[in-house]
């Protein structure tokens, strides 16, 4: 019987620390505890209001959808701020040192990595809905003319949300594998806007043909429903493969380094 009590206490739980489920409610405990949260997404919402209005002043085709402007204030603007806050979520606790805390409890690195990348995914779709519609608004309003279809524009709205949510996951995983907010920011810049530019620039087919396989590209096939390149359903599927990407090469760089 004894043997069986200290066999017990030697084996470790499959729920050790919580689970999944206690992995998210931590990580959602500290998402909103922190002030930073609610600064970033006010500041979302605001840069979307003034780049949709923007946009909006400047478009004059009457066949434009109200839709548009809100489109093009998130690929502009609001998906950085957006990835900002994904990116502190992470490396935030490299800053403070609190990863240590958080790796203990959480020792499973896939875990961790599914727990903070569903709990910043959630809060981006959430936000992303919510911005997308405050972009229709305010970019239809400042629009001379434009043509409104509530299935084109509830589409629109939704790939909002969902390219947010990619994009703010894809953030997570940069910031697991570089672990400073100067250098996942340094890293992100160039993965969507330094690296096609190169590639665009250089006359070569082959690489100007890769730049458009890139994230940035890929988001924004999927956002405006081009459908001259490859279209919305692949650009979705290259931003969601560039996300698993980002989060498979950080899952096996944490189990190396923060072991």
């Amino acid at each position: 019987m004894s043997t069986q009590i200290s066999e017990r206490r030697r084996t470790p739980s499959r729920t050790a620390g919580g689970g999944l489920r206690g992995a998210v409610a931590a990580e959602w405990t500290k998402l909103f505890s922190l002030r930073s949260t609610w600064y970033f997404l006010l500041t979302a919402a605001a840069v979307m209001g003034v780049t949709a209005a923007c946009v909006g002043a400047v478009t004059h085709d009457a066949g434009a959808s109200a839709a548009d402007p809100a489109t093009l204030a998130t690929v502009y603007g609001v998906e950085f701020i957006v990835a900002g806050l994904a990116m502190l979520c992470v490396t935030g606790e490299y800053a403070t040192g609190s990863i240590t805390n958080t790796l203990q409890c959480v020792p499973d690195r896939a875990r961790l990595l599914i727990a903070k990348s569903l709990t910043v995914g959630v809060v981006a779709l959430g936000a992303g809905i919510v911005l997308a519609v405050l972009g229709v608004v305010v970019g239809a309003a400042a629009m001379d003319e434009s043509t409104y279809d509530f299935a084109h524009v509830a589409g629109r709205v939704f790939a909002v949300a969902v390219h947010l949510m990619l994009m703010s996951v894809l953030t997570i995983g940069l910031a697991a594998i570089v672990r400073s907010s100067a250098g996942t920011i340094t890293v992100l810049f160039v993965l969507l806007l330094i690296v096609p530019t190169i590639l665009q620039s250089i006359p070569l087919d082959f690489l100007t043909n890769l730049a458009q396989f890139l994230p940035q590209a890929a988001g924004t096939q999927f956002l405006t429903g081009d459908a001259d390149l490859y279209g919305p359903a692949t650009g979705l599927l290259l931003l969601a493969a560039w996300t698993a990407a980002s989060l498979t090469l950080a899952r096996a760089i944490l189990r190396r380094r923060d072991a």
